[in-house]
């Protein structure tokens, strides 16, 4: 017995110094960050959330200490590039840029995805509005939206718009606007932008984000008939909001930071803190403006609430006009 006994001291020994050889390596793992931290980004290089995330990579990378690396994972309305985030590890070290169409619309159109918004990201903030501005040739016969309502409440399916594709954001805040207005318009969905045919006269309206639009709108290419946003855009300030003759509508698209779900809530809070400090930068401010954004940087219990908001809001949009996506 006294030699089971003595045994047994010694094997508890032996597991407290095996104990003690590996607790140190996990304590001095240090701080968070010790390496460079990616940002997935579901776009090309050159696209506003790229550029974006450009603006704001080098003054986080200063404020955490250490290097932003940006990873373009661009195509398929941004499902790939969110299927690489969903998929990353939750370690402090995958930020996810991404916008309202993959995170609120994709989800309510594609009946089938390789990821969730809610089960496999967690908010950080929402860096920016993207206002979406209602644009026509300057040669096309409506000087107003008001004039385009009431031509369309006229003759019904006799006005077509293009648009990025089905479900895509000018899509579907084009087919809310429709909704509200009590209209019928033919949707031509394209494969990319339908920006040149518009410039062209080849096709009439379209949704543009104020990125692109705003430039060709002051060149005198374009004409601006109304902006998403709730209240007039500074860029454009003769431009009515299409919620002055629709009151309550809302089309403005967002770029967001998420990380994956799991991230340690800590890392989280520094992430929106740094992230937040940036966009309140005068430099950083005076850069999204010039874009034609508007920046923001809210709290994680804002932007989560934002998130939820804009899901449910599409969705009903997408389902009062069966949009839909079998692929």
């Amino acid at each position: 017995m006294s030699h089971f006994l003595s045994r047994r001291a010694a094997l508890g020994r032996l597991g407290a110094t095996a104990f003690a050889v590996a607790t140190p390596p996990l304590l001095a793992q240090g701080p968070w960050p010790q390496k460079p931290i990616r940002i997935v980004v579901p776009f090309a290089a050159g696209v506003s959330p790229d550029v974006v995330t450009r603006i704001i990579s080098e003054p986080l990378g200063r404020a955490l200490g250490q290097p932003i690396v940006i990873d373009n994972r661009a195509g398929a309305a941004g499902i790939i590039g969110a299927e690489v985030a969903a998929k990353s590890p939750a370690d402090g070290y995958t930020l996810f840029m991404t916008v309202n169409s993959i995170m609120g619309i994709n989800p309510n159109v594609y009946v089938k995805l390789p990821y969730d918004t809610f089960r496999d990201f967690a908010p950080v903030t929402q860096v920016a509005l993207v206002p979406y501005v209602l644009i026509t040739g300057p040669n096309q016969p409506d000087k107003s939206l008001k004039d385009l309502l009431a031509r369309a409440m006229t003759k019904p399916g006799s006005v077509d718009y293009g648009s990025l594709g089905v479900g895509s954001g000018p899509h579907v805040v084009m087919e809310m606007m429709c909704n509200m207005a009590g209209i019928r318009m033919v949707h031509v969905p394209y494969k990319g932008s339908p920006l040149a045919d518009v410039m062209a006269g080849q096709m009439p309206l379209a949704f543009e984000p104020a990125t692109t639009a705003v430039p060709l709108i002051k060149s005198g290419k374009l004409r601006a008939l109304a902006v998403t946003s709730k209240q007039r855009s500074p860029s454009l300030p003769d431009v009515p909001a299409v919620a002055e003759l629709l009151p309550g509508y809302d089309g403005d698209g967002w770029q967001g930071f998420y990380v994956p779900v799991g991230t340690p809530p800590d890392i989280i809070a520094r992430f929106n803190a740094e992230i937040v400090k940036v966009l309140r930068v005068p430099e950083v401010q005076r850069k999204l403006v010039e874009l034609g954004l508007q920046p923001v940087g809210n709290s994680v219990e804002e932007f989560a609430k934002l998130s939820r908001q804009e899901f449910d809001k599409w969705g009903k949009i997408a389902k009062a006009n069966n949009i839909r996506i079998d692929s």
